[in-house]
């Protein structure tokens, strides 16, 4: 889903990367509200089959493990007695222990699947799938009706199911992501340099070209 498609207001929830040189994206905080269009692309062709992933190193530490793997045959069967279709990518995702070993979060944020998707108030569902540790920040699946389509959003607000059955306020909703493969991928890069430029892990390949791409706005 494009940007201007989307019900909610596109913005970046994101950690700073002032360590790494980026002056567009000063620390105001564990999290900072960016501005989605001066992001730059993302450094890989997206086909669904997360390969530019599966190729980068796995880490013990600060990956994204949750319940993943103990709640996706669950989610699965509810959406396809509601006729949902989920993303290729998402699911190739959440049953790979290996490619989740790849992801970390210098927040310690970890994956968080929800039972079931649950209506929104702007029309087709959200899907919980991955929570700040201290509860600061939620990112959703948003589903059109059909299926055919998705984009990520996040919010500092819990939609789900179970005891959060709230409402979705889209005021309090951003769009963050085109597509979840397209969302992992900036998540997946932004940690990195984070990490990189604070604690002197290694920076990917495509690492130094996005971070030149930001600074030339």
């Amino acid at each position: 889903m494009r940007a201007q498609d989307s019900p909610f207001r596109p913005a970046w929830w994101g950690t700073d990367l002032a360590a790494a040189g980026v002056d567009a994206r000063p620390r105001v905080g564990t999290y900072g509200e960016y501005e989605f269009e001066g992001l730059p692309p993302v450094p890989f062709e997206l086909s669904g089959d997360l390969a530019w992933l599966a190729g980068q190193p796995a880490h013990e530490k600060w990956a994204i493990h949750g319940n993943a793997l103990e709640q996706l045959p669950a989610l699965l069967e509810a959406c396809a007695r509601d006729g949902l279709r989920l993303p290729t990518a998402f699911i190739r995702f959440m049953e790979s222990s290996a490619l989740q070993d790849r992801v970390r979060s210098s927040t310690a944020c970890f994956i968080f699947l929800d039972a079931a998707p649950v209506p929104s108030a702007v029309g087709g569902r959200l899907l919980r799938f991955l929570s700040d540790q201290q509860g600061c920040l939620y990112w959703y699946l948003h589903i059109v009706e059909d299926g055919e389509d998705h984009s990520v959003v996040c919010s500092t607000d819990l939609y789900g199911t179970e005891e959060y059955s709230e409402v979705d306020d889209p005021e309090e909703i951003r769009f963050c992501g085109e597509s979840f493969e397209s969302f992992l991928c900036r998540y997946w890069l932004e940690n990195e340099i984070w990490f990189a430029a604070v604690d002197g892990t290694p920076l990917p390949d495509v690492g130094p070209d996005y971070i030149a791409r930001y600074n030339l706005g």
